[in-house]
């Protein structure tokens, strides 16, 4: 197993220019090969604002808000110069590169919409035509009607969180599938959309249910559960029932981004060498749940030396 997920301290890459798709060059802080950027977007303004991407070359044109002091993070594709393309509606929305993938990791110029035409179940979504091979996916969730409720499972899980979702504040998603490529899919109406925008071949585990790493106390950087040895970043899904503040970091850091999840985001964030990351609520309604993890150069090496015997 490689390495394909490569954390970095956070760097604002936020464009200079609103209103308008807008070239993002990331070559400075990802190595050729790279073939994604790993984004942490969050808005200081008290009023929704456009917020968008799509990789360098698409045509996608999805434009819709993100929430007013809200905060989420996303994964998008680069081109062969290591560049996306983002829309902000005003300098308010920040964006920070938290870091990038490489082969193993893969993403579509187009996005594919994968939302189920049955509505309030859960409903098999198959990627395998887009995702050969895939043993993890990654969404893109646009919302376009306020107050839509959705969830993400892989196939064979019995997790349920159909949580609420308002404006576009958490269209990064990550989920695990089958070997056969197929995850299952929630949404309770139409105006909310599921849109397949890459897939992992290498690199990553995923749980087949998540494994609850919520908080029991408020108001204070604290401690995750430790994920496992060799991970280097974690998938995390942000569960919120009120709009409260919330906030992810890797142990240690000084970032202090703390800011409302309405209400169903999903996170990529870097832990440190012992597997911890720290988190904040402001509320004992926020719940972390983890979905999968991505494993460092130790663990990958070891995964690369035993297959070599095999």
């Amino acid at each position: 197993m490689a390495q394909t997920f490569f954390p970095i301290d956070p760097v604002d890459v936020t464009p200079v220019t609103t209103g308008a798709w807008t070239d993002v060059d990331i070559s400075a802080y990802a190595p050729a090969g790279a073939t994604g950027a790993l984004l942490h977007c969050y808005n200081t303004d008290y009023s929704g604002w456009e917020l968008s991407l799509r990789k360098k070359g698409s045509t996608d044109n999805y434009v819709s808000d993100l929430g007013a002091i809200t905060h989420c993070w996303a994964a998008i594709g680069v081109d062969a110069d290591r560049k996306f393309q983002a829309y902000i509606g005003t300098a308010s929305v920040h964006i920070l590169l938290v870091g990038y993938t490489m082969s193993g990791v893969t993403f579509l110029t187009n996005s594919v919409d994968k939302s189920p035409a049955s509505l309030g179940v859960w409903a098999d979504m198959d990627c395998s035509a887009e995702a050969p091979n895939a043993i993890g996916l990654i969404f893109w969730i646009e919302t376009i009607a306020v107050g839509r409720h959705f969830g993400l499972r892989k196939k064979g899980s019995t997790d349920a969180r159909t949580n609420l979702t308002d404006q576009f504040n958490c269209f990064g998603a990550i989920i695990g599938c089958d070997a056969s490529q197929v995850c299952q899919g929630y949404r309770d109406a139409d105006g909310i959309f599921l849109r397949l925008v890459g897939y992992i071949t290498d690199g990553a585990t995923f749980n087949t249910n998540a494994t609850d790493v919520s908080l029991g106390s408020t108001g204070s950087w604290l401690d995750l559960a430790a994920l496992p040895g060799g991970a280097v970043m974690g998938f995390i899904e942000v569960v919120n029932t009120g709009g409260y503040n919330y906030g992810l970091r890797k142990n240690g850091s000084s970032e202090n981004i703390i800011y409302a999840a309405y209400m169903h985001p999903w996170s990529f964030v870097q832990c440190d060498s012992g597997g911890v990351i720290e988190g904040q609520i402001a509320n004992l309604n926020v719940d972390f749940f983890l979905i999968g993890y991505a494993i460092g150069p130790l663990q990958a090496s070891l995964y690369d030396t035993e297959y070599a015997y095999v």
